[in-house]
C-alpha cells in the first residue's frame, strides 16, 4: 500500500526523536516520576480508551464510529496478513493512552502478537508514525528533508499520514525492525512494569 511505502521512507527520520527522547526521560527522572504514577495514568486512560470508546473491526465486518477511536484491520487480495488502521491516531500523543487501546485492540480476535508484535513493538511502530507526520509538518528544513526522501512534497506525505497503519512483522524491512526496536527501548510498554510492581 502507497501509505505505508512513504511511511516506511520517512520512518527514517524518527531516528532524530532520540535525542529528544532522551532529553524526556532525564526529566521525568529529575521530576520523579514513578511506576505508581504511570500505572494512574495507565488507570484513567482505560476508562477514557475501552471496549465502549474503542471500535475495533475488520474491514466487510464493521464501520466507522463517530465519537469513537476507530480501528480496521484490513488487508488487500495479495497481502498475506491484516494491517491495523488506527483513524484517529493522532489525536492520542499520551503512552498511557495508546497503550490503552492497544489493550482493546489486543484482545480482538484478529490480532496475533506472532503476526504484529507485543505491545511495546506496537507503540513504537506509532509513536515512529506520530513523529513521521510532525516532521512532515514541521519547520522548512524537516519539510525539505521529508520532501527529498519521499520523492513528493511534505503537504503529500503528510496527507498520507494522517491514519496510523500497524505493519505485520513479517512485512517490515530490516531497517524498519531495527529502528522499531530502538523506539522501543526510549519508550518501552510501561503497562506490564506498572502491574507487578502494584502486585508486590
Amino acid at each position: 500500500m502507497t501509505s505505508r511505502i512513504i511511511l516506511r521512507l520517512i520512518a527514517a527520520l524518527a531516528v532524530l526523536a532520540m535525542l529528544a527522547g532522551m532529553a524526556v526521560s532525564a526529566a521525568n527522572a529529575e521530576n520523579g516520576k514513578t511506576e505508581t504514577d504511570y500505572a494512574q495514568k495507565l488507570l484513567k486512560a482505560r476508562e477514557k480508551y475501552n471496549e465502549k470508546t474503542v471500535n475495533v473491526y475488520r474491514k466487510g465486518w464493521g464501520y466507522v464510529q463517530s465519537k469513537k477511536i476507530n480501528v480496521c484491520f484490513y488487508k488487500s487480495p495479495k497481502e498475506k496478513n491484516y494491517a491495523i488502521n488506527i483513524r484517529e491516531s493522532l489525536k492520542i500523543t499520551d503512552e498511557a493512552e495508546m497503550e490503552a487501546i492497544l489493550e482493546v485492540i489486543m484482545q480482538n480476535e484478529n490480532y496475533d502478537e506472532a503476526v504484529y508484535g507485543d505491545m511495546a513493538f506496537m507503540k513504537a511502530q506509532w509513536i515512529t508514525h506520530n513523529i513521521a507526520y510532525e516532521l512532515a509538518t514541521g519547520n522548512p528544513e524537516t519539510r525539505r528533508l521529508v520532501s527529498t526522501l519521499a520523492g513528493e512534497t511534505a503537504v503529500k506525505v503528510a496527507q498520507r499520514a494522517r491514519e496510523l497503519d500497524l505493519s505485520p512483522i513479517s512485512d517490515m524491512s530490516e531497517k524498519e525492525l531495527a529502528l522499531t526496536e530502538k523506539i522501543m527501548e526510549l519508550f518501552p510498554a510501561q503497562q506490564a512494569q506498572t502491574e507487578i510492581a502494584a502486585q508486590k
